[in-house]
Parts: structure tokens; sequence; C-alpha cells
């Protein structure tokens, strides 16, 4: 691999891509999903990762029916596993479907996502074989 960091991934029996990270000092769970265009953060842990609002709110389309509201973050810290990454920002968006769907299926609460912006700019490398995200 390129990569010169590494962090270890979890497959969940669902099949997703669960990856451990710190944003702001405290520790997250976050999905991994090249699907997703934007990285996320469930809107409830706002206060908990000390994430600061930045702009108006807006209408994002993900996972659900229809649309959500949603609103960027100013860029905060973020480690995966014990390597700091850098500042990224996130959008804050209610994923109570997402945990109330994976709960159901009795798999642990994110966070959230990790998504194609952040995997983008990191020139990111999933090894699917070692189950690691290389940067």
């Amino acid at each position: 691999m390129t990569g010169k960091i590494f962090t270890k991934l979890k497959v969940l029996k669902t099949k997703h891509i669960l990856c451990k990270a710190r944003i702001n000092g405290k520790k997250a769970k976050l999905l991994v999903d090249t699907g997703a265009s934007n990285s996320c953060i469930h809107s409830d842990l706002q206060d908990y990762f000390k994430l600061q609002k930045d702009g108006e709110p807006f209408q994002a389309s993900g996972a659900s029916e229809g649309k959500m509201e949603a609103i960027m973050t100013l860029n905060c810290n973020i480690k995966l596993g014990r390597n700091y990454i850098g500042k990224q920002a996130f959008v804050l968006l209610d994923l109570s479907h997402v945990n109330n769907t994976l709960n159901t299926q009795g798999v642990e609460q994110i966070d959230g996502v990790i998504g194609a912006d952040f995997l983008k700019k990191n020139n990111a490398i999933i090894d699917y074989g070692q189950n690691k995200l290389f940067l």
C-alpha cells in the first residue's frame, strides 16, 4: 500500500465498515461509506463533539426517504486510530434512522459517517483483505 497512515477497520455483521476515530478529542464510531458524498455526524452529538455550526441550514438527501435538514460545521480535529489526520468539516444530520436500522439488526450505534469527501481529500485506499484504511 502507498498510504503512510493506516487504521484498522471493523466489518459489522451487516457488512458495514466501522472505523474508530476521535473528533475534537472525543471517541467516535464512524461508518466508512464510499457512497456518501459528505462526511456527517449525528446532530444529537453536536455538543458532545464540541462542533460549531457554520452557515445556514440546508436540505440534504441521504439514506432515508425525502430531504432532511442539515448544517455544516466548522473544521474540527480528527484522528483515525492513533493518527492525527488534520482538520475536517462535517455535515450535522439526524442519523436516528441509520441507528434504528442498525439496532434492529443487533449492531452498535454509530456517531457518524466518513464519506467520499474525506476519502478523496486524503487519497484513501480501503484494503478489504486486511480490513485497513490507508491514507
